[in-house]
């Protein structure tokens, strides 16, 4: 079976990886206009069970300092992506970055897609059996974030990462936290609540996949 999934965000990566344990002789490509996978901005990463309860650690590169403990709240999430696309890459799937299709569905049910962009398969095609494409995010819901070496006043949406900083989220149109030092970096997200972002993700992934 050969599946295109559209884009290389976490949920998109956690349905790569379930494909894979559904169906290891499957054909993955993943294609998507960014020049990496993570590493690139930031998206909330709290955590409310350990990470291996959603996340099987087969999954998982080299996390280096972020692997998360059992008493962490919060994982880097630019890292976590990461660190799933490479384990992808070792599982035999194909990352087209810097990518874009068009697509030509067929009476047969099948899709050829055609690669454009700077990525290597531009100019090329691909006969696939199924395209997965994660549903737009409908939230008109800001929120702005931070990351500290300390707790700070004020925050109800915050955890704690393996490397000892603090992820902190707030309505964008409140005031933020109250702190007399320096944010390490500042981050802005649009969602329902970050303290349910990532496990969403994860589980929205796996249904993802569930439709091949």
């Amino acid at each position: 079976m050969t599946v295109a999934i559209v884009g290389i965000e976490l949920s998109q990566l956690i349905c790569a990886h379930t494909i894979f344990d559904l169906k290891p002789n499957a054909e993955v490509h993943l294609i998507s206009a960014r020049a990496e996978a993570g590493l690139i901005g930031e998206l909330p990463g709290l955590i409310s069970q350990p990470l291996s309860n959603n996340i099987p650690n087969e999954w998982l590169g080299d996390l280096g300092s972020q692997i998360p403990t059992i008493s962490d709240t919060a994982v880097r999430r630019s890292w976590l992506e990461k660190s799933l696309a490479t384990k992808l890459v070792e599982r035999g799937a194909n990352l087209h970055l810097r990518t874009t299709i068009n697509q030509n569905k067929s009476k047969s049910g099948e899709t050829t897609i055609t690669f454009s962009g700077a990525g290597y398969s531009s100019g090329s095609t691909l006969l696939v059996e199924k395209v997965i494409t994660k549903p737009e995010n409908t939230s008109s819901i800001q929120w702005l974030g931070g990351v500290h070496n300390e707790e700070l006043i004020g925050s109800e949406h915050e955890g704690h990462r393996p490397d000892g900083l603090v992820e902190i989220w707030w309505p964008a149109e409140q005031e933020p936290p109250r702190s007399e030092g320096k944010w390490l970096q500042l981050m802005d997200w649009t969602g329902e609540d970050p303290l349910l972002s990532l496990e969403q993700e994860v589980e929205l992934g796996r249904s993802l996949a569930a439709t091949t």
